[in-house]
């Protein structure tokens, strides 16, 4: 398949129906296997800035990221996933082109994600480094 950029909508927004997508989405991946609609729904109501790109053909959602941010030192980009189907058709780089060129997203000083190290090389065409000496990534679970 070759990416038809103007074939996709840019949605900022999800409808119920495309919030039950992606749920299903979720499901694909090893980091988001398991998330809850109920869940999937709270986040959206506190996500922002959202990415989520419809094919408006068979109103399917094929890319979704989203971050959080303070507008002005950091943002998180979470979530980044481009369907199955839809891989190396250069819509993930269409993604975080627009992620990161997001006008809110684009003036702040530090934009961080998480991926496995096989990911490094993808990210890194946007100036991402994992060579940050003396930070150590840490979680606590509730």
């Amino acid at each position: 398949m070759t990416l038809d950029k103007n074939r996709l909508e840019l949605r900022r927004e999800l409808t119920p129906g495309e919030v039950d997508q992606l749920t299903d989405l979720f499901q694909q991946e090893w980091w988001t296997k398991g998330r809850q609609k109920a869940d999937v729904e709270r986040l959206m109501a506190q996500a922002g800035p959202v990415f989520a790109f419809i094919d408006p053909l068979n109103g399917e959602l094929v890319a979704f990221a989203r971050a959080m941010t303070d507008g002005v030192y950091k943002a998180m980009i979470f979530d980044i996933i481009v369907k199955e189907t839809w891989r190396n058709t250069g819509l993930g780089r269409l993604l975080m082109d627009t992620v990161m060129n997001d006008p809110v997203l684009a003036r702040v000083k530090h934009r961080e994600l998480y991926c496995l190290e096989e990911m490094l090389p993808f990210y890194e065409k946007w100036g991402f480094t994992a060579h940050l000496p003396g930070l150590f990534f840490m979680r606590q679970s509730s």
